[in-house]
């Protein structure tokens, strides 16, 4: 049995059979006039085997198969350089084997500097010749293609930018994988509108934390002080009335009692407006003083805390964001998870700073919770998944119904 041509042969075959038959500018523009005939004529977009009409038309005397190749090759060629998105290829081992003109004029190589070029590519940063080839390959067949993946470029001029990269296999007649497709938008003005929006959230995520500690400061100062003064003065006249003013006393007794809930709930509100507890002693103070507290109002739910990370590792506008949000998932646990057992944990993976909050309770419908809106989802996730991205970071959730879930945000060093 005849072996099949390969991709190069089949490409050099058809370059060969331009030449012969008919040349590119003379095919293209005969097809652009008969498209637009067509287009006037029927109202409708031209396809594909229009192409081949006109060359039937124009070339009678050529063998139909070549003329089927021609028109193909020129029609799909003609599609792909009119894209606006930069197109590449490369084979199964890691050579390029096509480009268009979106991509040459994305990163500012030619076609000619790129093809048969192997990796590490021109047009990647150093950043990502770290990673080992095999891995690259996995990154660009294996990402998601409705979503894609980023990934850093560099054009030729040195400047740096971020691509939108989608992708898919290369197959052969067979259905063989012979490399792999990728499709590259350039997102540099989206990444700037980002960071813009994620510098405006840090900064007004900021201010509230200044503003909460503002406010916790003056009721600790104001109406604490106050209320401890006016605690004591009820416990100085208690002891200094007369043993057979019972009643007095009594009624003193219990107006004392208002005033020492009064304390205790005040404190409780400037605690949680800022924690003191977190300029004073540290975050692993703070999250443990956190913990403490839940276990005292929840007594049936056990909560464990193991932090595996050095605190002068964690930038100081990270501390006040992983307080915030296992406060927040401590409270969801509360109010929705009916749990025995939770799970804390800060610890450092490679070069990120993780917070994972784990539980055994009944879990959720991760898809159907995430898509809910906010009337009824609730501020609870949304809260935890916008603090998470202000600085950069990723949220992963992992819940199942009857499973317990697991919540984990993580953010770069």
């Amino acid at each position: 049995m005849e072996n099949k041509p390969t991709y190069e042969e089949l490409e050099l075959k058809i370059r060969k059979l331009e030449k012969q038959i008919v040349s590119y500018s003379q095919a293209k523009e005969s097809i652009r006039k008969s498209l637009e005939k067509h287009d006037r004529v029927a109202g409708i977009n031209s396809e594909p085997e229009m192409a081949l009409e006109v060359l039937d038309q124009e070339n009678t005397d050529k063998q139909p198969v070549e003329q089927a190749l021609i028109a193909e090759h020129i029609f799909r060629r003609t599609i792909e350089e009119s894209i606006p998105s930069g197109i590449a290829a490369v084979d199964r081992q890691g050579r390029q084997i096509y480009v268009n003109r979106g991509f040459c004029e994305m990163i500012g190589w030619s076609e000619e500097e790129l093809i048969e070029s192997q990796y590490p590519y021109k047009y990647w940063p150093a950043e990502v010749f770290d990673l080992p080839p095999q891995n690259i390959q996995i990154l660009i067949r294996d990402n998601n293609a409705s979503e894609g993946t980023e990934m850093p470029f560099v054009r030729k001029n040195g400047e740096k930018f971020w691509g939108l990269v989608t992708s898919a296999e290369l197959k052969d007649g067979d259905g063989h994988t012979i490399g792999y497709l990728m499709s590259v938008a350039d997102i540099s003005a989206q990444k700037r509108a980002e960071n813009s929006m994620r510098d405006l959230s840090s900064r007004l995520v900021n201010a509230q934390e200044s503003e909460r500690k503002f406010v916790s400061q003056e009721l600790h100062d104001g109406v604490g002080g106050k209320l401890t003064a006016i605690k004591y003065s009820l416990e100085k006249l208690i002891s200094e009335l007369d043993p057979d003013s019972s009643s007095l006393r009594s009624s003193l007794i219990d107006v004392l009692a208002i005033v020492h809930d009064t304390i205790g709930e005040t404190q409780r509100i400037y605690r949680n407006l800022h924690p003191s507890i977190l300029d004073d002693l540290g975050l692993h103070a703070a999250l443990r003083s956190l913990c403490r507290e839940f276990r005292e109002i929840y007594k049936d739910i056990k909560v464990e805390c193991h932090f595996n990370l050095s605190e002068q590792r964690i930038p100081e506008c990270l501390k006040i964001l992983i307080f915030r949000i296992l406060q927040e998932a401590l409270n969801n646990v509360a109010k929705h998870s009916q749990a025995d057992n939770v799970y804390v944990a800060l610890d450092q993976k490679a070069d990120t700073v993780g917070l994972m909050v784990q539980d055994d309770g009944m879990g959720f419908d991760k898809n159907m919770v995430l898509t809910e809106n906010i009337q009824t989802r609730g501020l609870g996730l949304r809260s935890i998944e916008g603090r998470t991205s202000i600085f950069g970071g990723s949220l992963e959730i992992q819940s199942e119904p009857g499973e317990g879930t697991a919540i984990r945000a993580s953010w770069p060093l």
